[in-house]
């Protein structure tokens, strides 16, 4: 049984979408607390955002603010990101973080759990914390993960002290190793379509008829 040859026109259109479906890094704000109002303060219930490539940013606050959803009836922010499938979480990093009026101490808390809310405020409802501050480098690194893959991930910001904590909190999403076998496989797909046409060219010039002394060769 003979299996039938993709057409060129198939070839082209299976390599370009590929390639169009690797994901274009872009920095965007995914939620600022002053134009978007107060993140969720319900644990089992968080704040849904879609993450995109390249950095996501998030602008809050936390603690003594009016707002509630601590344990402490203080400020608590609860958010679950969604990843895209071909993206993944490689940092997350702290651009901004200020308190008033007073210190916060050894830093902010912020929650980690795989899935999209949490059961309670304990730490069995969690599957890792860590503390940060303006000090804090990667907290991907903090809290034990080496990066974060397609799909719900959620987080709770809580500051223990009693002051407010504003903050700007960055996730840095990069396309995931499969995306790249995908781009290699879509432009290697294009190189075989330029193949097959310039053959095809070669195989079948075009027939270039010259309509001068038309009368003559009808003679």
């Amino acid at each position: 049984m003979r299996i039938p040859t993709p057409s060129l026109f198939t070839l082209k259109t299976i390599a370009l979408s590929i390639c169009f479906i690797i994901p274009q890094s872009k920095a965007a704000v995914i939620f600022n607390e002053s134009t978007s109002g107060d993140l969720s303060g319900i644990p089992s219930n968080p704040e849904l955002l879609v993450v995109g490539s390249g950095t996501n940013t998030i602008v809050g606050s936390v603690g003594e603010n009016g707002n509630t959803g601590a344990s402490d009836a203080s400020d608590a922010d609860y958010f679950t990101l969604t990843i895209p499938f071909g993206l993944s979480i490689d940092s997350i990093t702290i651009d901004n973080y200020s308190t008033s009026p007073n210190p916060s101490g050894s830093g902010s808390f912020l929650g980690y759990k795989s899935g999209t809310g949490f059961a309670g405020q304990g730490f069995g409802d969690i599957d890792s914390w860590a503390l940060f501050n303006s000090s804090t480098i990667n907290l991907l690194a903090d809290l034990g993960l080496s990066s974060l893959e397609s799909g719900s991930h959620t987080f709770w910001i809580q500051e223990t002290t009693s002051t407010v904590v504003d903050y700007t909190i960055s996730y840095d999403a990069v396309p995931e190793p499969s995306t790249y076998i995908l781009l290699g496989m879509g432009l290697w797909m294009l190189m075989v379509f330029r193949k097959l046409k310039n053959k095809t060219t070669r195989c079948f010039p075009e027939k270039v008829i010259h309509f001068k002394n038309h009368s003559n060769t009808q003679q």
